[in-house]
């Protein structure tokens, strides 16, 4: 008897209750988290931000910059080479910034993200562990029917808020801005890995353009 009085007060313990429902609640977003981190877009994140180079010493470093001469187009094939990860988060910057000055895009973005995210992971789960399935009018959607009426009103959300326009805005934009870049730029500080050419891991100049 007094073991069970013991069990039923620590049951009834408002710091271990709140510890519980914290953990309860903590789960949805944890489980978001891994399915992020084990995602392949996460990894191509990871390992674009890994081959970034120096911003300010080398990619915008104003002495590194020259009017260039004869040897434009080889400046512009190696500084691309080079610089691809530091130009792929150029083209990133200018898509977010043209969908936050954007806040029709931006909010049906955050409603769409939302919607995508509670159908796949956060709507509740019945006993043999699957989720709860949907049902409108009466009848019950199959996992393959709501993916594909959410991606429908996906289509249609996104053309109504011209994110195709959007999207080609940061690709001309980026394009432009890589393009001089990639000819003012001087290539004779580069250093690469040769282990990205099939060498051994130790650095080695990059060939000068002049």
């Amino acid at each position: 008897s007094q073991m069970l009085d013991e069990s039923s007060d620590s049951l009834n313990d408002p710091m271990l209750s709140g510890s519980t429902d914290s953990n309860a609640a903590a789960g949805p977003s944890q489980g978001i988290l891994s399915r992020i981190r084990s995602s392949n877009a996460y990894t191509s994140a990871m390992a674009l931000q890994s081959k970034v180079r120096p911003w300010m010493s080398d990619f915008a470093s104003p002495t590194r910059f020259s009017r260039p001469t004869d040897d434009w187009l080889q400046r512009v094939k190696q500084n691309i080479a080079y610089y691809k990860s530091n130009y792929g988060v150029l083209f990133v910057g200018f898509l977010t910034f043209s969908i936050v000055t954007n806040p029709a895009l931006l909010i049906s973005l955050v409603f769409l993200g939302g919607a995508w995210i509670f159908l796949l992971t956060m709507r509740p789960r019945q006993d043999d562990g699957s989720l709860t399935p949907v049902t409108v009018g009466g009848r019950t959607l199959g996992s393959f029917e709501q993916k594909a009426a959410l991606s429908g009103i996906t289509l249609v959300v996104l053309m109504i808020t011209s994110l195709g326009s959007t999207i080609f805005w940061a690709l001309g934009v980026s394009c432009v801005a890589v393009g001089l870049h990639a000819a003012l730029h001087t290539t004779e500080f580069h250093e690469v890995d040769a282990e990205d050419f099939g060498g051994s891991s130790t650095t080695e100049p990059y060939p000068s353009s002049v």
